[in-house]
């Protein structure tokens, strides 16, 4: 659509500018201006709303596009929804910096879900009725199920978690996304480690849906492999005091202890194992502590050889990994590479590029950004994401090792 040339613009300022000047005799032409001039004003206004017509969508509509954020920033997992959000906030200024999603600036509605999923649900559903499309959250599979599930109910909203990946969210609903890998990958890969290194395997777990997942997972692995368990303890949210679990694990003599515990205790469940004596091979599942671990539990760890094998990769080697890191250190003055801001930057990242995908026209919607997020190619910071029938990602897998006061990558690999 051809716009007005814009010296007519300026020709007619001018002449109504000028007109009075143009009259030698102002009050003596005052009648004939009010009649004979009728039809140029009625021009004027006319050519006014032709102009507003005529302008593009783009000038006169708001471009701005609102992501909905529910994470545990207090509590026991605040560190872990800290780093999420901080990656998310490095990729929205990322994105934004650069045009924004199919010509959309992102802004951010940041709430803080404190570790609750009742607490998470009722945000969820507040940022349902307001309308917003996309929502990227939670960290845990517990805080996470209750809005996943909800997202059967509505066809106006995509939930895209960033870390849950437990059994009950798998393949749940086609408007739930996983940015990380499900539970399985890490339980399988486990148990065929123990399967060369252990003779009796204890499991210490967080009772919910995701330890119970793994549980499970570990159970059917071991099975597999005729790898017995000498016990399994769970841990539940009352759980503070942890002497008297090992008390009773350490009487059946395992060699081996996976640990799948992703909260904060974590931290004195090594430690009361350590003041118990054992000395056999440790396997934690998950941890957002591995600096704390290092910098102030190195004494405990020591005690024992201690592996880490997640279900995740914290960052995969690339120049957008290089330009992430720099940014993050930039902004917040800290290491993120072993932390879990990188599936908090992936998250936003998918996102965006699902918009761009799948917005015509401009318009972005719970199923534009559906269709968006199934032809998805994104090759982010943490791997591969490219959903599959279930809405899950290839998985990546780091393995660490405790040596020498410091945990050393040994590997990271796609399986």
């Amino acid at each position: 659509m051809q716009h007005p040339e814009k010296h007519n613009h300026l020709l007619i300022y001018a002449h109504l500018r000028n007109y009075p000047n143009n009259c030698k005799k102002p009050k003596a032409h005052l009648g004939n201006l009010q009649q004979r001039n009728i039809p140029f004003v009625l021009f004027i206004i006319s050519l006014f709303f032709i102009c507003i017509l005529q302008t593009p969508a783009s000038a006169v509509e708001n471009q701005t596009f609102t992501c909905g954020i529910i994470l545990p920033l207090s509590g026991e997992m605040n560190a872990s929804g800290t780093a999420l959000l901080q990656g998310i906030e490095i990729a929205t200024d990322e994105i934004n910096n650069n045009g924004g999603a199919a010509g959309h600036q992102i802004s951010l509605r940041i709430a803080d879900d404190e570790g609750s999923p009742s607490k998470a649900l009722s945000l969820f559903n507040e940022m349902k009725n307001d309308g917003i499309p996309a929502v990227i959250g939670s960290y845990s599979t517990s805080i996470t199920l209750p809005m996943a599930e909800e997202t059967k109910n509505s066809e106006d909203i995509i939930l895209i978690s960033p870390r849950a990946n437990g059994e009950p969210l798998y393949g749940i609903s086609p408007r739930f996304y996983q940015i990380n890998a499900p539970f399985f990958t890490v339980t399988q890969f486990v148990s065929d480690w123990l399967s060369y290194t252990a003779e009796r395997v204890g499991i210490i777990y967080i009772d919910d849906e995701y330890g119970r997942s793994v549980l499970s997972g570990l159970e059917s692995g071991l099975k597999t492999h005729s790898i017995p368990i000498s016990g399994s303890f769970p841990i539940t949210n009352e759980d503070t005091d942890f002497s008297g679990i090992f008390n009773t694990m350490l009487n059946d003599a395992p060699d081996s202890i996976v640990i799948s515990v992703y909260d904060s205790r974590q931290i004195p469940i090594i430690r009361n194992l350590s003041d118990a004596g054992y000395r056999g091979q440790v396997i934690l599942t998950e941890t957002g502590y591995i600096n704390l671990l290092e910098n102030e539990e190195s004494e405990f760890l020591s005690k024992f050889s201690l592996f880490m094998i997640p279900s995740h990769s914290y960052l995969v080697p690339g120049e957008r990994t290089d330009r992430f890191v720099k940014s993050f250190k930039d902004r917040f003055g800290q290491d993120p590479e072993r932390t879990i801001a990188g599936y908090g930057y992936d998250s936003m990242m998918v996102l965006a590029y699902a918009i761009r995908l799948g917005s015509e026209n401009g318009t972005i919607s719970a199923d534009s950004i559906q269709k968006g997020l199934d032809e998805s190619r994104y090759y982010g910071i943490t791997g591969p994401k490219t959903f599959d029938s279930y809405h899950t990602v290839p998985p990546v897998l780091d393995r660490w090792f405790f040596k020498d006061d410091k945990f050393i990558l040994l590997m990271t690999s796609l399986t």
